[in-house]
């Protein structure tokens, strides 16, 4: 009775989305079924489907939406695995299924921590002008192993050193080239801020 029960009376194409098809099953079930998994499954009207394939379809289905979600998010930016996690957990996700998804994501490169430290580290470093200190708190929530970031922060900070940067900053406010910057409390704590120690300011301060 069951098999009966679970024989395919009709496959339609959704309206809103024509890659997903709607399966309705002589129970009354109704499934949402993405393309890739209508072919994999090689589902057909009056196939009867087994409770155990049904299980696994919504397995695949709960997996794949995951996936959607999670590719959607790297599709504007490079994101580190900690923040797409986080993401995946607010849309209300099982961290077991997200772990799975994650897993699959490293495999094919879809996810690279060490390429997103060093594209997000140019940015701070370049772009925002940031000391290491303030990068390095940037990165706190993305929970970067240490062994990967510090050398590319060395690299960078080797390429973009604390002196031009901050000398790029005093620019930037308008102030003279050879501006003493060491009695000006307010720049300074800008400065600091902005990430820089105290002996990276008063270097850049001794050289003029």
């Amino acid at each position: 009775m069951k098999n009966l029960e679970n024989e395919v009376v009709s496959i339609l194409p959704q309206k809103k989305n024509k890659s997903r098809y709607t399966i309705k099953l002589k129970s009354g079930k109704i499934i949402g079924l993405s393309e890739n998994n209508l072919i994999s499954y090689n589902i057909s009207v009056g196939q009867k489907i087994s409770s155990n394939m049904l299980s696994k379809i919504d397995n695949d289905e709960r997996l794949q939406s995951i996936k959607f979600k999670a590719l959607n998010y790297l599709s504007y930016r490079a994101r580190s695995k900690k923040e797409v996690n986080i993401s995946l957990l607010k849309k209300g996700f099982h961290q077991d299924d997200i772990d799975k998804v994650l897993e699959e994501l490293v495999a094919k490169g879809y996810l690279d921590d060490e390429s997103f430290a060093k594209t997000y580290a140019r940015y701070l470093i370049k772009i925002k002008r940031l000391g290491r200190i303030a990068v390095k708190n940037r990165f706190f929530v993305h929970n970067i192993n240490q062994e990967v970031l510090n050398p590319i922060l060395d690299k960078l900070y080797d390429k973009y050193p604390p002196d031009l940067l901050i000398s790029e900053i005093v620019k930037k406010k308008k102030y003279p080239k050879d501006y003493d910057i060491i009695n000006d409390k307010k720049l300074i704590n800008h400065l600091k801020r902005k990430g820089f120690s105290w002996s990276e300011i008063s270097t850049y301060s001794n050289h003029w």
